[in-house]
């Protein structure tokens, strides 16, 4: 039986820490609604300055149902242009373990 939506897990994954004076960090998540984020929380001496608070955070969003506009851009941003397109998918699937079919025909 196919997931619904509402029944997904969240799913996150950490982009970035990168801790010093001001340390930002960057995570990505698709929330269990199927909306995607991806959000920034940098802490510190910027954001003291700046906003008068040792915090601040910013994010973008895509709706759920505009995922796959943004899986085929991220696809055309990563592999366009590659003679090996269809290899280096497959492999970055394999190593992230990510279910698929590998299919041909000659």
């Amino acid at each position: 039986m196919a997931e619904d939506n509402d029944q997904m897990k969240a799913r996150r994954v950490e982009l970035l820490e990168d801790r010093g004076e001001t340390s930002r960090f960057t995570s990505a998540e698709i929330d269990e609604k199927g909306k995607f984020t991806i959000y920034t929380t940098d802490i510190g001496k910027m954001p003291e300055e700046v906003w008068g608070d040792s915090d601040y955070e910013f994010w973008v969003t895509v709706q759920a149902e505009h995922k796959d506009m943004l899986l085929l851009a991220l696809v055309e941003k990563l592999y366009g242009g590659h003679f090996s397109a269809v290899d280096e998918f497959r492999d970055f699937l394999e190593s992230k373990g990510i279910p698929h079919k590998f299919e041909n025909w000659a």
